[in-house]
């Protein structure tokens, strides 16, 4: 509860702008309701234009990436559809084969001994004439579509049929095998081929991905395949228009995460790294913010219906904000400038405002150096003014109560003075109880001259005036007289044991430190069960500091009045003791300690019921 009171006052001291000047206030409220809601809106303004270029740069690439996805699946449907053309044409399917019969013959009239002959080595009329009908069919092919790099046909032999004019592959013998096994197990179904680096015999390297279909006759036999090679640069073009928007990179990625192709080409028929990001990209489409090759990038990603393609475009999000953030700049410094003179005219304003409020101010401190004749000089019927009427009525008040209070002073000084010249004089007490040790000892009553002479010493010891400092030997010294005096009212009820201090006999200790621990034991501590009590004083150096350790064996304390009494000795000074209360003696002591030596000196008390109490006294050496 005292936690929540100590916020709740600091949160109102924080509000009120506690311990600031005026001017300061009214210049922290000027900025509170002037550059604040202006900075405020300037960041929410630019924070919705970002979210909302952000909105509309996503809305735009998922429609464009949404409308490039389906063009690539027409695209391979329409490639798809024109490796279907043979199994519908005569003419191709009886041209390949009279290719197959032809090699057949071919095979058979060889000699088994010799080594067989590449195709074509040897062109014969009926090769020739099997080759112009099946190219002028290859021909036909090439010039349905436009996008269509290269068609290839071959027999079921692997003999390859395509235009030289168009150029044509020169890995087509290494790549005949792996085409036919892609299609072995499709029973007459496409089958789409990855994109693949080809090096072509008239335009060098390039990237291409093909369709691969077997082709059957009427009785549904295979008698060949066919090879439709697409043209990348449709593609190409349509990416390199959507990066140059976006700023961006795209990939297009298949099912096994091969990439069909990226606008760099630095993963292009390859599969593409695995990445956090490319992992989140998964679903029907979608988009999110993420950590792209160390660059925050903003991740848009569309799914083929048909092909499970991906389209994945990523887009850097400093590139997406340039513009913004050039605008941004050249904003900033006119605000920057409209601030600055907003808050000089504040502090202008501010200074004018509290210009009469700072010269009252300073006729105060004039007053606090006791010149009371200043007066200030009120000019308007306003809050300050009214202010300054009262601190003129205040001055006038404060000069009536100085004079009678020196009057009420001399009255005081008088009365002491006859109280004192009342009193009866210290020394008349000693020279009294000197006359009674003398007249005890002409009576021979050693006893009762021996106690007189001990009280004399510690009456004298307790109210010398002008000495709050006694070395260590005279503190002792009293402590003993003390108990001598204890033991002649119970005989042999106590023992006193002072272990030796050594070289801190003459060691400076503030006076009557330790005799009101002893009579504090003496007093609370005496143990009726047994005979003798006894009291022991030793002494221990730690560091800069002596501890002074008195023991009794006497009924000790419980752990209630333990507590009670390190309350009592820890209390602040402000509180005052309840009067007949155990520990009081303790408590000024201690209070004494800290004043004259620190916080860090004082008392320390031990106790367990029946094993008597402990305390130390910690001073400084130095």
């Amino acid at each position: 509860m005292r936690q929540l009171t100590n916020i709740m006052s600091k949160g109102k001291r924080l509000l009120t702008l506690s311990g600031l000047r005026m001017e300061s206030k009214l210049i922290v409220i000027f900025i509170v309701l002037i550059l604040i809601p202006i900075s405020i809106l300037g960041y929410v303004t630019h924070r919705n234009f970002n979210n909302s270029l952000q909105s509309n740069t996503i809305a735009y690439v998922m429609e464009v990436s949404d409308e490039m996805v389906q063009r690539l699946d027409e695209y391979i449907k329409d490639m798809e559809q024109l490796s279907t053309i043979p199994a519908y044409v005569t003419e191709i399917k009886d041209n390949l084969e009279l290719s197959n019969r032809y090699y057949e013959e071919q095979l058979r009239g060889r000699d088994e001994s010799a080594k067989p002959a590449a195709p074509f080595s040897k062109v014969t009329p009926t090769s020739v004439d099997i080759r112009q009908r099946i190219e002028s069919s290859i021909n036909f092919l090439n010039n349905i579509k436009e996008e269509t790099t290269s068609v290839y046909l071959f027999d079921k032999y692997g003999n390859a049929y395509y235009r030289y004019k168009n150029g044509y592959r020169t890995d087509i013998a290494t790549r005949y095998e792996d085409w036919k096994k892609a299609v072995q197990d499709q029973k007459g179904l496409p089958a789409l081929i990855a994109t693949e680096e080809v090096v072509s015999n008239t335009k060098g390297r390039s990237y291409v991905f093909s369709v691969v279909r077997e082709v059957f006759n009427d009785a549904y036999q295979s008698i060949g395949l066919i090879v439709v090679d697409a043209n990348m640069s449709t593609i190409e073009r349509f990416v390199n228009r959507l990066d140059k928007v976006t700023r961006g990179k795209t990939y297009i990625l298949d099912r096994k995460n091969t990439v069909f192709y990226d606008s760099e080409h630095a993963y292009i028929a390859r599969p593409m790294p695995e990445s956090a990001w490319l992992s989140k990209a998964a679903g029907q489409q979608g988009s999110f913010v993420a950590d792209v090759d160390g660059v925050q990038s903003l991740v848009v990603f569309v799914t083929s219906a048909r092909m499970q393609w991906r389209m994945i475009m990523t887009v850097p999000l400093h590139e997406l904000t340039k513009d913004v953030q050039r605008n941004q700049k050249l904003t900033f410094f006119p605000a920057l400038i409209t601030m600055g003179l907003a808050l000089t005219a504040s502090i202008f304003l501010a200074f004018a405002v509290t210009r009469s409020l700072r010269k009252l101010i300073n006729l105060m401190k004039v007053v606090q150096q006791g010149k009371l004749e200043v007066r200030y000089p009120v000019t308007v019927d306003d809050e300050i003014g009214r202010l300054g009427n009262q601190f003129n009525r205040m001055l006038e008040r404060i000069q009536e109560l100085i004079h009678e209070n020196v009057r009420i002073g001399e009255r005081k000084r008088e009365a002491e003075l006859d109280a004192l010249q009342s009193q009866i004089n210290p020394h008349f007490i000693y020279n009294t109880l000197e006359s009674i040790r003398m007249t005890a000892e002409y009576n021979d009553d050693e006893e009762v001259a021996d106690m007189t002479e001990i009280l004399g010493k510690l009456l004298r010891y307790s109210i010398s005036m002008g000495r709050e400092f006694v070395s260590l030997e005279e503190e002792l010294e009293h402590v003993e007289n003390y108990m001598k005096l204890q033991n002649y009212r119970y005989p042999g009820q106590f023992h006193l044991v002072i272990e030796p201090c050594g070289p801190f006999r003459d060691l400076r200790l503030l006076k009557l430190v330790l005799q009101p621990i002893v009579e504090n034991a003496v007093f609370h501590g005496k143990d009726s069960a047994k005979s003798i009590m006894e009291l022991r004083i030793s002494f221990e150096v730690t560091g800069e500091e002596l501890r002074i350790t008195i023991r009794d064996n006497g009924v000790g304390m419980t752990e209630e009045a333990l507590r009670m009494l390190r309350t009592s000795l820890n209390a602040p000074p402000s509180e005052k003791p309840e009067r007949n209360k155990r520990g009081i003696g303790l408590r000024n002591v201690n209070e004494r300690l800290k004043l004259y030596y620190g916080n860090h000196c004082g008392l320390e008390v031990d106790s367990q019921p029946g094993e008597g109490a402990e305390v130390r006294v910690k001073v400084k050496i130095g």
